[in-house]
């Protein structure tokens, strides 16, 4: 094994077939599962860190996954999840020569992406951007999936949360939020309440 220190101060060590560069301190890094199985294996990774303590190193277990919101013809929300990368997992972690050897003997993994057989890691902010990319693209298709021509005064329904089956009117709309307020009768008095457009449909 090799443990000396590199130009950018990494230190080299090997387990398995890869080559870890471990820099001392949590970066992103690729595991490659088996398709369909990203779920369990951060279920089992999940169950290690627990048994072995190994919070400090592994510290975040990402499975980036895509939120579709449509609106079916009863203007009910439908809501479907999809993984943007099956077969991939992201991990935030200190990839030591221990945290090599976990992953690699872990079931459904494949092996810890690399470049040749060297585990390299993601470079600085993607995490960060694509996790912001995807909040957008939900907040798009939920804005998208309520283009409904909503105005004040109509009269909606509640769809979903405490007040489900409850009519009111509609007393502002919020397009940049994707928010509606709603006049309800709550206790015998009117009161206004802010919604998520898609908890709320036009009366029929």
């Amino acid at each position: 094994m090799t443990n000396n220190k590199s130009n950018n101060s990494y230190d080299i060590e090997t387990a398995g077939d890869f080559i870890l560069m471990d820099s001392g301190k949590p970066r992103w890094y690729v595991l490659q599962t088996y398709v369909g199985f990203e779920d369990a294996v951060r279920r089992i990774l999940d169950q290690k860190i627990a048994n072995l303590v190994l919070q400090e190193k592994i510290q975040e277990i990402y499975i980036p996954t895509r939120k579709i919101i449509k609106l079916d013809s009863k203007g009910v929300r439908k809501e479907k999840e999809e993984k943007i990368y099956p077969g991939y997992i992201y991990i935030n972690m200190i990839l030591d020569r221990e945290i090599g050897y976990t992953l690699q003997n872990t079931p459904h993994v494949s092996r810890i992406a690399a470049t040749g057989n060297v585990a390299v890691p993601l470079e600085e902010g993607y995490i960060e951007n694509l996790k912001e990319k995807l909040r957008k693209e939900f907040f798009d298709s939920k804005t998208a999936a309520a283009d409904i021509k909503y105005r004040v005064s109509d009269v909606v329904e509640v769809v979903d949360g405490p007040f489900k089956e409850m009519y009111g009117k509609i007393s502002g709309i919020d397009p940049v939020n994707a928010k509606i307020t709603v006049i309800l009768s709550i206790f015998e008095r009117e009161t206004e309440v802010i919604f998520d457009i898609l908890e709320v449909r036009k009366r029929g």
